[in-house]
């Protein structure tokens, strides 16, 4: 049941907590990378009016549960190793990645993946000071590891989306962080952020300029992968 995933999650971060500090992270960034599950409840029980978390969000605290991913400043980071989602990789066509690029950086490459959380911070400033500040944290408590990239698959980096933006644009501004090494039109990412589950897609009443965007303009919407040389 819902409320039951949220108390077991909720009751295991007392020892995930020691795990955390165990590896030397200081309070705040265990702190910020716990609220990670207040913030999937909030949105669960917005979505659903129930107390608690949804199956995929039990799957994805895993990363807490293996203290391996940590919330620096306005993102989340996690060691990585490099994979390309593509044929090769995943058994069918998804995105196409240019044999120079899966050269010049290998797969199983040590990187940093990072992850944007809903409701995050993209302001220049924010993102900026996140990547600094994360450059360090790894130095730090990853001194053994040469991290050869940052890592991000994401709809917001989809280029025939971020061109439609205006310059300005959180979303614009941190996409232009990254090298676009490769893309495809899986829109399924996009429209669940934007429009909640479910086949048929409804423009909210308060819709942003970015739904209302892409409600008028569906095929504009993707996936894309970036990266950022270290």
């Amino acid at each position: 049941m819902p409320l039951t995933r949220l108390s077991v999650v909720t009751y295991l971060l007392l020892r995930k907590y020691n795990d955390y500090k165990a590896k030397g992270i200081s309070d705040s960034i265990i702190f910020d990378t716990f609220r990670d599950v207040s913030l999937r409840a909030k949105l669960y029980y917005k979505k659903t009016g129930k107390v608690g978390i949804s199956k995929e969000d039990v799957i994805w605290f895993r990363h807490i549960m293996n203290v391996v991913i940590f919330k620096i400043g306005a993102l989340q980071f996690q060691p990585f190793e490099m994979i390309y989602l593509d044929e090769e990789t995943i058994g069918e066509p998804y995105i196409t990645f240019a044999k120079e690029q899966k050269e010049a950086l290998p797969t199983g490459t040590p990187v940093i993946n990072c992850h944007i959380q809903q409701g995050a911070d993209l302001s220049p400033e924010a993102v900026e000071a996140s990547f600094q500040n994360s450059k360090r944290f790894f130095s730090t408590h990853f001194p053994s590891v040469r991290y050869k990239a940052f890592l991000c698959y994401s709809w917001l980096l989809y280029p025939p989306m971020v061109k439609h933006l205006f310059e300005k644009s959180n979303i614009k501004q941190f996409a232009a962080n990254f090298s676009i090494i490769g893309a495809c039109d899986d829109s399924e990412q996009a429209t669940e952020y934007l429009f909640g589950q479910g086949t048929k897609k409804e423009l909210p009443a308060n819709a942003t300029t970015l739904q209302k965007l892409a409600f008028d303009h569906i095929e504009m919407l993707g996936f894309a992968c970036g990266i950022i040389v270290i």
